[in-house]
C-alpha cells in the first residue's frame, strides 16, 4: 500500500505540465527561429566578405600585372636605347648590346641570390595585408 502510495505519488510528479509546455512552445520556436536566420545571415556575410576581399586580391594582381607590364616596356626600350648609345659609344653595335646584357646578368644573379628577402616577402606581405585590411583601413588610405 505505502509502495502503490509512492508509485502514483511519483506519477503526478513526473506526469508533463502541458499548460506551461503551450506557454513555453511560441518562445522557443520563436527563439529557435531567431538563432537559424542569425546564423544564415552569418553564412550570406561571410560569403559576401570572403567574395570581396577575392575581389580585391584580384584587383590588386590585376593593376600589378599592368603595372609589371608597362615596366618591362619600359625597361625593354631603355634597354634598346642604351645599348645603341653603348655601341655608338665603343665603336661596336654588339660590344654595347653585350653591356647591357652583362649588367642585366648581374642583376639577375643579384636577384636570384636575394629573391626571398626582395620577391617572395614582398609579394606574401602584400596579399595578406590586402586579405587583411578592414574596411575602415580604405577610407584612410584613400
Amino acid at each position: 500500500m505505502l509502495l502503490q502510495r509512492m508509485i502514483s505519488n511519483r506519477k503526478l510528479m513526473f506526469q508533463p505540465n502541458h499548460e506551461a509546455m503551450n506557454e513555453k512552445s511560441p518562445v522557443i520556436s520563436e527563439l529557435r527561429q531567431l538563432i537559424t536566420e542569425y546564423f544564415d545571415a552569418r553564412l550570406k556575410l561571410i560569403k559576401l566578405e570572403t567574395f570581396e576581399k577575392i575581389a580585391k586580391v584580384t584587383a590588386v594582381l590585376f593593376s600589378s600585372l599592368v603595372v609589371a607590364l608597362l615596366a618591362f616596356f619600359l625597361l625593354f626600350f631603355l634597354s634598346m636605347s642604351a645599348g645603341f648609345y653603348l655601341g655608338k659609344i665603343f665603336d661596336n653595335l654588339a660590344l654595347g648590346f653585350l653591356a647591357v646584357t652583362g649588367l642585366y646578368l648581374i642583376l639577375f644573379v643579384l636577384v636570384l641570390l636575394m629573391k626571398k628577402d626582395l620577391l617572395e616577402n614582398f609579394l606574401i606581405e602584400r596579399i595578406i595585408g590586402e586579405l587583411t585590411k578592414k574596411e575602415g583601413d580604405d577610407e584612410q588610405a584613400g
